[in-house]
């Protein structure tokens, strides 16, 4: 299978180049859409083992007047420069442990094996983009970001550790923008009294452009209930006045983690899923950061990525991409992308149980309360929420029968009560979109023999009549034996059928992207 042309490493495309447009992009659509993707799979005769290690490569799709141009340029990190420089693997990654430099004396490169906390941590920031002010920064869930020019996708002077300013040592991938400028995240602080704090980051003064965590504070923190197994997040849950933290009982093994690079192993190695351990859902007041005392619990489970979160009528109704096996991570490897056949892509990428569900939590939980009674009061779910010993036991609505990921809304309606989501399903061959009507249960799919589908993103029309009304962007790779292309793809919001896309004429200029967001008049 063929597979393999779209998790292969491209060559950047530093000069806008222009597109061969079929059909009609709109003319109103005027700005960029900017994506972020590992995009170099080895260093020298050294290769990355998973698809999360490769080095960054930016992304442009320029669109104006109808036509659309495509740029990339590689991230500008310690880890790709250094790499460059020495032809070698410098940082160890997510699958990959990067060795002692070959240069040092014998004595040297023993005694660096026996200081593994000591080696300088990645800061390739290959999984998103995050928007402070008015300017965007690369990140992943380390603690650096590295400032990129939306214009020209130029970086590498200026990278911030989220460390020289709160008490943190990683953040999410998924930062999150308040209607007011407000940006807010969360990281992690380990250690004995570390936790899961909330980050506000109100935008820099004016006219400062070099320093976009000025204002940065912890305004919340979650205890860690097991030190030397911290939870693993990759994202949350905001409404207007609420956070979300998901506690899910997958974890980080400390102690694996500090013998990783004695024993050549990446993070990976290091979690682990207990399903004996309950979910629990901890929430957060947005103004005050006073975490609420009722607990809130679920069956064991596995999220990346949260949907869309907001108050309905005294509840808080959070939708997530949710898992029941910890397979999902572990099928990613390049290995395996680069080898599957296509009935095995099929098997093994739909190991991870992956379902779509709606949870309720209820604000108000009354002090005479049976164990039978749910809680959950809203005509138009299916979800419930009882009493059970100390907790509130929640079991949600299954939202809809598709299976997707990498989930995206109408940026509109964020944190606000919606109808709408736009997915990806990566659990099979092709990949393909997929359009969920929360209301009705509809689905409508996108889909094309060889195609892999990214990350899809809805922009919204001038003067729109409805949340749907606007369009779909995703960056498609088409793949060939021996070859990939790509292409822009436009759907209509509303009908989900294509409007037009963009194809680049050079081949093996783009893989299979991870996230992004679009800019207008960019």
């Amino acid at each position: 299978m063929a597979m393999k042309e779209v998790f292969k490493t491209c060559e950047e495309t530093p000069e806008p180049i222009p597109t061969k447009v079929t059909g009609q992009i709109p003319k109103w659509l005027t700005g960029s859409l900017l994506r972020n993707s590992p995009g170099k799979f080895e260093q020298g005769e050294q290769k990355y083992r998973h698809w999360f290690d490769g080095m960054a490569l930016i992304h442009k799709f320029h669109m104006q007047d109808g036509e659309v141009t495509y740029q990339s340029k590689f991230l500008r990190s310690d880890a790709y420069v250094q790499g460059l420089e020495q032809n070698r693997i410098v940082m160890s990654e997510f699958g990959t442990a990067a060795y002692p430099d070959p240069c040092k004396s014998i004595f040297s490169r023993v005694f660096s094996y026996f200081q593994p906390m000591s080696r300088p941590r990645t800061d390739n920031g290959n999984v998103h983009l995050m928007k402070v002010g008015e300017e965007f920064y690369a990140h992943t869930e380390l603690p650096y970001i590295r400032k990129v020019d939306p214009k020209t996708l130029d970086s590498g002077k200026l990278k911030i550790n989220y460390e020289n300013y709160i008490a943190v040592n990683m953040a999410t991938a998924h930062a999150q923008n308040d209607t007011d400028g407000t940006t807010y995240n969360m990281g992690s602080s380990f250690g004995k009294n570390g936790g899961y704090c909330v980050i506000k980051i109100p935008p820099p003064d004016e006219g400062e452009v070099e320093n976009p965590l000025q204002k940065a504070s912890i305004i919340a923190k979650v205890p860690q209930r097991y030190p030397l197994h911290p939870n693993y997040y990759h994202s949350f849950a905001m409404t207007e006045n609420y956070f979300v933290f998901v506690e899910q009982p997958f974890y980080l093994n400390v102690l694996k983690i500090m013998a990783g690079p004695l024993l050549g192993w990446g993070v990976d190695w290091a979690f682990q899923f207990h399903k004996e351990i309950p979910t629990r859902f901890h929430i957060i007041e947005k103004a005050t950061g006073r975490i609420h005392t009722t607990k809130y619990t679920a069956d064991a489970l596995m999220t990346f990525h949260h949907i869309n979160a907001y108050e309905d009528d005294g509840h808080l109704v959070m939708d997530l991409c949710a898992f029941s096996k910890m397979e999902t991570v572990f099928q990613f490897y390049l290995h395996n992308l680069q080898t599957w056949s296509k009935h095995e892509a099929n098997e093994k990428l739909g190991e991870g149980g992956n379902y779509i569900a709606r949870f309720v939590l209820p604000l108000n939980v009354p002090e005479d309360l049976s164990d039978e009674e749910n809680l959950v009061k809203l005509p138009d779910t299916l979800a419930s929420a009882i009493r059970k010993e100390d907790t509130i036991y929640c079991v949600p609505e299954i939202l809809t029968d598709a299976t997707f990921d990498l989930p995206r809304v109408n940026e509109r309606y964020n944190g606000r009560k919606y109808r709408y989501i736009y997915g990806a399903d990566v659990y099979g061959v092709p990949w393909r979109l997929v359009k969920v009507d929360t209301q009705t249960k509809e689905n409508k799919y996108w889909t094309e023999e060889d195609c892999f589908t990214s990350e899809p993103v809805f922009v919204e029309a001038p003067n729109p009549t409805s949340e749907d009304d606007g369009v779909v962007l995703s960056a498609v790779v088409r793949a060939g034996e021996g070859v990939s292309t790509c292409f822009l793809l436009v759907l209509d919001g509303k009908s989900f059928s294509e409007l037009g896309r963009a194809e680049l004429s050079q081949p093996n200029r783009v893989p299979m992207q991870t996230h992004g967001l679009y800019v207008p008049n960019v």
